[in-house]
């Protein structure tokens, strides 16, 4: 038998003991304090990795629950003459915290890997050890991208199993562009990722910021900037940008090899 390190849940519930047999047949323990029968314990199919749920016992009492649940195993067990099958590994979780605003309808993304679980915090509070205020956090099965974390300006928590690490020469340009665009858009110190530091003559990462965060900020810096270069050339009167081709095209030409004559015609 196992426990539910995942935090699995099923309408509501979550399921806190199961045991799945070598048949693919098994049952499960689960709790909803919310609910007005807040133990069930279901009987369960898998396959490919999926679980499909029926036959539940709902009760108000925990023990009740326990113990119909034993009951269930042990009486499978000696019918079908199955054994337990070992226990699938769990699912890595990624935990992204809200900054900003609290979670509500718009403000973060949604993946065929969640989010598994939305915590919203009475008031915004300090988390990760005081390392930062959040309203609340959510839970995915996979990692998010780090433009899915800016744009909904998220935090990843700082033991997620995907913690980019950038090598010295990527941090150094990463912080330096990202340090640039925040100066010029006159972005607020509370949602900067990077400060100037007067006696290196150069921008740092703020001590608690990722490397996840820097680099999901970075892509949108050399997005916009692409962008705005796309825009200017447009600009560019077409005389100009023919003039631009016609050399551009001299240049490749230039650099283009001169073919090997080997026929009887060349020589």
């Amino acid at each position: 038998m196992s426990d539910n390190p995942s935090r699995e849940k099923v309408h509501g519930y979550e399921i806190k003991r199961s045991i799945l047999f070598d048949n693919d047949r098994g049952f499960a323990l689960a709790e909803n304090p919310n609910a007005p029968q807040p133990y069930v314990t279901w009987q369960f199919t898998e396959e490919n990795s999926r679980r499909d749920f029926y036959w539940g016992h709902y009760t108000t009492d925990a023990d009740t629950a326990a113990k119909d649940y034993a009951a269930r195993v042990e009486d499978y067990k000696e019918r079908y003459g199955v054994a337990e099958k070992a226990a699938r590994p769990a699912p890595e979780v990624y935990k992204y915290y809200s900054t900003q605003r609290p979670v509500d309808i718009g403000t973060f993304p949604k993946t065929e890997n969640g989010p598994t679980e939305i915590v919203n915090f009475d008031k915004r509070e300090s988390v990760e050890n005081g390392r930062f205020q959040a309203w609340g956090y959510l839970l995915y099965n996979a990692p998010l991208t780090g433009k899915q974390i800016t744009d909904y300006e998220l935090r990843a928590a700082p033991g997620n199993p995907d913690q980019l690490r950038l090598s010295p020469e990527q941090l150094e340009q990463q912080v330096q562009a990202v340090g640039k665009w925040e100066q010029a858009k006159r972005i607020p110190n509370v949602k900067r990722l990077t400060w100037w530091y007067s006696d290196f003559g150069s921008f740092v990462k703020k001590e608690f910021v990722t490397d996840a965060e820097l680099s999901g900020r970075y892509e949108k810096v050399m997005g916009i900037k692409a962008r705005a270069a796309r825009k200017s050339a447009e600009k560019k009167p077409i005389s100009e940008r023919l003039k631009e081709g016609a050399a551009q095209a001299e240049r490749d030409n230039a650099a283009r090899p001169t073919p090997f004559k080997n026929t009887e015609k060349d020589r």
